[in-house]
């Protein structure tokens, strides 16, 4: 599946497929340096611009191509971008351990833990955490995708006792903790699946995200297509249909960070 395609990935897993594309496009042939940079300007947006709920892809390949502008050749621009993502995908390591300590540190035993969507920086919480103690775990749907059903197999794959529940059904349960991912982090809001923000409103929710999410941006949240809700509808009805919400930042107990667990105020600080 294209990464423009790809409505089932959260940022992070989205992030490193878009440093592995770019990697490909350096294997090219190039006239001249501004060829390849022409090249690599146009890769960057096009992934940037289909994900715009994301900050963080765009953040981390401009970044690589302002690495590459440094160089004064076409080969040395190549050299550069190879070396930039390489510590691109290095840092976002680093970080992510950091952080899978810090969040499954939270986790104690008897605990029970809902999560809505898929993060992949949540679920590798929830596998450490799991080898260390017993919990009991919540998985949303996840409408309107379903990525809930991945992270269920996942756990289950694990050997991880899972409860599967519609969207709707989390109401019936008073977890310790509403575990989620973010795809951004503003001074004013999380970006994240649709859905978060009702949690948010009922149980103490608990953001775990890299600080490469932190933008100092306004994050669009752009409309998908109706048919994924209700197929080809009559008249009188009108789908409205996004993947995200807004949760407001003084609604979030805590962000579990590769810096340690931050308050939203030493967040907003940050930012």
């Amino acid at each position: 599946m294209r990464i423009e395609d790809d409505n089932l990935s959260g940022a992070a897993i989205l992030t490193q497929q878009a440093l592995h594309r770019i990697e490909s496009l350096v294997e090219g042939t190039y006239s001249s340096r501004e060829a390849f940079l022409s090249a690599l300007e146009q890769e960057c947006t096009t992934v940037s611009e289909s994900h715009k709920s994301m900050p963080s892809i765009r953040t981390v390949l401009f970044q690589v191509y302002a690495d590459a502008e440094k160089g004064k050749t076409a080969s040395q621009a190549i050299h550069l971008t190879r070396k930039s993502i390489a510590t691109q995908i290095q840092n976002n390591r680093n970080a992510e351990s950091s952080l899978i300590a810090y969040g499954s540190s939270l986790i104690t035993r008897g605990m029970t833990i809902l999560t809505h969507s898929r993060s992949s920086t949540v679920e590798k919480i929830l596998f450490h955490a799991y080898e260390k103690t017993p919990f009991r775990l919540i998985v949303t749907e996840s409408r309107p995708n379903n990525e809930g059903r991945l992270l269920a197999y996942a756990l289950a794959e694990r050997g991880i006792p899972t409860t599967f529940v519609v969207d709707a059904a989390a109401g019936r349960f008073n977890p310790h903790m509403v575990l989620v991912g973010a795809d951004a982090v503003t001074r004013s809001y999380v970006v994240n699946k649709i859905g978060t923000l009702l949690l948010a409103a009922h149980f103490p929710l608990y953001v775990a995200c890299t600080t490469q999410k932190f933008t100092r941006e306004d994050v669009e949240i752009q409309e998908e297509s109706p048919d994924e809700v209700l197929f080809n509808p009559p008249s009188e009805i009108t789908v409205e249909n996004f993947y995200f919400d807004k949760t407001p930042l003084d609604m979030v107990t805590a962000f579990v960070t590769e810096r340690g667990i931050l308050t939203p105020e030493e967040v907003h600080h940050l930012l």
